[in-house]
């Protein structure tokens, strides 16, 4: 039987898969991010909902076109702050 790493085979897997967010300490489901009105979780931080919500945006906002910095100053941002809620890997 496998452990959670098998959530990662998208992105170990795919050839066109690029990035991927961990967050430390998550749940598999992050409350609000199924939908605005959807309360059902298993993870009560809004802090890790937040930053799913944070790099969604910037991923869109820079594959779209619509702003190249995006995905890359949030990127650094978690890079660099003391206690990151998660990582990004990218290949």
């Amino acid at each position: 039987m496998r452990g959670p790493d098998w959530f990662t085979d998208g992105y170990r897997l795919s050839p066109g898969a690029t990035d991927l967010l961990t967050l430390f300490g998550a749940e598999h489901g992050l409350g609000g991010i199924q939908g605005s009105f959807d309360t059902r979780t298993t993870d009560e931080s809004p802090e890790r909902v937040a930053v799913v919500q944070q790099a969604t945006l910037a991923y869109l906002r820079t594959s779209l076109g619509l702003d190249d910095e995006a995905w890359p100053t949030l990127r650094r941002t978690l890079a660099t702050v003391g206690d990151p809620l998660g990582r990004i890997d990218s290949k």
